[in-house]
């Protein structure tokens, strides 16, 4: 099957070495320099965003929090606006990825190929049909849908990323598991120890989930180790 990525990049430069890096691996690319043209380049429906976050015309944060209103594709963010903060709150409005400017373009490769198979995955009739809802304390995810539910009615939907870690761990509660295995298990990519993208997910996770009844977190970090998940959760039938 073939994909499409969407680049939104006002370099041209970096679009060509994008293109370039992407058509080795068979992805097809569109091109928006900005964000007026990104939105009329996804009525050409393509499969992953590949974002800039300094563009000529608008904050690709601000594009992204939007987006996310509308549509849940795979979002990669490629930007020199690389600071810890700016990472968390790229993750924390959506992006499922964040690789800053400059990287090896194996690696972005790497991450664009396993947000477009955990998508396809999602999405493919067989995919669905082994995605369940799993209760856990106020919360239920819908597996269906990527979205948190709490008792209260509120809802909160998960990008590719958070959802595959969350999923994870609820299908192995009070396991100890290690960010080496998130990264391969959940993200389908391989871990590098300076890689804080698994760090930044569960904060943003452990933000939204809030605490248990007993004031604890669901998910607690497991010193030199990974995390852990300490709430019973059970199947939705």
């Amino acid at each position: 099957m073939s994909h499409t990525a969407l680049i939104v990049e006002d370099d041209p430069g970096m679009r060509h070495l994008l293109q370039e890096t992407l058509t080795s691996a068979g992805i097809a690319s569109l091109f928006a320099e900005t964000g007026a043209a990104m939105w009329r380049q996804l009525e050409h429906g393509p499969d992953l965003i590949i974002l800039d976050l300094s563009l000529p015309d608008a904050d690709g944060l601000e594009l992204l929090r939007k987006l996310r209103r509308q549509s849940e594709i795979p979002v990669l963010i490629h930007s020199t606006r690389s600071d810890e903060i700016e990472r968390i709150i790229g993750i924390e409005i959506g992006a499922d990825d964040f690789l800053p400017k400059p990287c090896n373009m194996r690696e972005l490769l790497a991450r664009t190929r396993s947000l477009l198979r955990r998508s396809q995955q999602r999405s493919s009739p067989t995919g669905r049909a082994v995605l369940r809802s799993l209760k856990f304390g106020d919360w239920t995810l819908n597996g269906a849908t990527r979205e948190l539910v709490h008792h209260s009615g509120k809802t909160e939907t998960l990008g590719v990323a958070a959802f595959a870690l969350l999923s994870c761990m609820l299908e192995r509660p009070f396991e100890p598991l290690s960010r080496d295995f998130l990264s391969r298990t959940a993200l389908r990519r391989d871990y590098h120890p300076f890689d804080r993208i698994i760090d930044v997910h569960i904060s943003h996770l452990r933000r939204l989930l809030g605490k248990q009844g007993d004031n604890t977190p669901y998910i607690k970090t497991l010193r030199a180790q990974g995390y852990i998940f300490v709430a019973a959760v059970t199947p939705v039938e």
